[in-house]
C-alpha cells in the first residue's frame, strides 16, 4: 500500500469513529480507482517526502543547437493494480494553457508536441507516463509559457482532487495538490547581467539585447553564471580578444551568405573597431 493509499486508508477508518453518531458514512471503497498526478520533489533521511504537480525549464544556457526538450508528467493510481491495461483520459486545460501545439507547416511557433491518447496504467503497474516534446521558439525569450494537462474521469477511473503536498500528515501547514491537473512552464528569457556594465562589453560588443547575449554566449561557450562577479570568467582583459573573434565569426557567416540577424531583424553589427562588414552579402537561396 502507497503513501496515498494509507492516508485514505487512515481517513476512512477515522470517518467511521466519528460516524457513530451519524447514520452515513463515506468511506474510500478498496474497489475503486483513482488517478492523480504526482511528482516526488523532497526526500528526507527520515522519510518525510514532498510532492508537486509542477516543472518547470528555461532555455537559457543552451547552444542553439538544443531545440526542444522532452518532460514526462506521472500519473499515479490509487486502487488495485489489475491484470489488463486501462486507458486514462488527459486533455489540455485550455483555459490555463498559453501555449499551442507545434506543427512544421501550420503552426512553427507552437509549443508542444504530444500523444495523449496514448496513455495508459499498464496491466500489474500502479502509474503512467505522459509524454510532451516542448518546441523552442521566439515566443519563451519575451514569456513564460505555460501548458496544463488535466485529467478526466473515464469508465476505468475516477479522480483525485486534493492530497497533501507532504506524507508528513501531522503537518498541518503543508499545502494541497491538486491531483487533477498537472502545469509545465517554459521560457528562454535573458536579462542583461551586471558584469556586462562592469567589463564595458557594449564598448566590444555593441549595446546588449537578448539576441546578441545568447549569441555571444553561444559561441564563446559562456554561461550566466559566467557573467557573475564571482567567477572572474569575464575579465576587462580578455574582451578585445573576444571581440576580435566575435567579428570573424560574424565576417564569415556574411561572406558565406548566412548572416547572423540581430534583435530588430538587421545584421549584427559591432562597434566601429571591430565592425562586420556586410556590403557584399548574398543570402543564400
Amino acid at each position: 500500500m502507497n503513501k496515498i493509499n494509507k492516508w485514505v486508508w487512515a481517513v476512512a477508518v477515522a470517518g467511521i469513529c466519528i460516524g457513530c453518531q451519524k447514520e452515513e458514512v463515506g468511506v474510500y471503497g478498496r474497489n475503486d480507482s483513482k488517478v492523480y498526478f504526482q511528482e516526488q520533489n523532497f526526500s528526507g533521511g527520515n522519510g518525510a517526502e514532498g510532492y508537486t504537480n509542477i516543472t518547470s525549464f528555461s532555455f537559457v544556457d543552451y547552444d542553439a543547437t538544443y531545440t526542444s526538450v522532452v518532460f514526462n508528467a506521472k500519473v499515479k493510481l490509487l486502487g488495485e493494480v489489475k491484470d489488463y491495461d486501462r486507458s486514462v483520459r488527459v486533455v489540455v486545460d485550455e483555459v490555463r494553457t498559453t501555449m499551442t501545439p507545434y506543427d512544421a507547416v501550420t503552426n512553427p511557433d507552437g509549443g508542444y508536441v504530444a500523444d495523449f491518447d496514448t496513455l495508459k496504467i499498464k496491466a500489474g503497474a500502479n502509474e503512467g507516463i505522459v509524454g510532451v516534446r516542448f518546441i523552442r521558439n521566439a515566443s519563451i525569450k519575451k514569456r513564460v509559457d505555460t501548458l496544463v494537462l488535466k485529467l478526466e474521469a473515464n469508465e476505468y477511473f475516477d479522480l483525485l482532487d486534493e492530497y497533501k503536498s507532504s506524507n508528513v500528515w501531522d503537518n498541518t501547514t503543508v499545502d494541497t495538490i491538486d491531483g487533477s491537473r498537472f502545469t509545465f512552464l517554459l521560457s528562454e528569457i535573458y536579462t542583461k547581467p551586471g558584469r556586462w556594465d562592469g567589463v564595458s562589453a557594449s564598448n566590444y560588443f555593441g549595446a546588449w539585447n537578448a539576441t546578441r547575449y545568447a549569441y555571444i554566449n553561444g559561441l564563446f561557450g559562456f554561461t550566466t553564471k559566467d557573467w557573475t562577479w564571482a567567477t572572474g570568467k569575464i575579465g576587462t582583459g580578455r574582451m578585445s580578444f573576444y571581440a576580435r573573434e566575435l567579428q570573424k565569426e560574424l565576417q564569415r557567416r556574411a561572406d558565406a551568405g548566412d548572416p547572423v540577424y540581430d534583435e530588430d531583424g538587421s545584421y549584427m553589427q559591432l562597434p566601429d573597431a571591430y565592425s562586420v562588414d556586410y556590403s557584399n552579402v548574398v543570402l543564400k537561396p
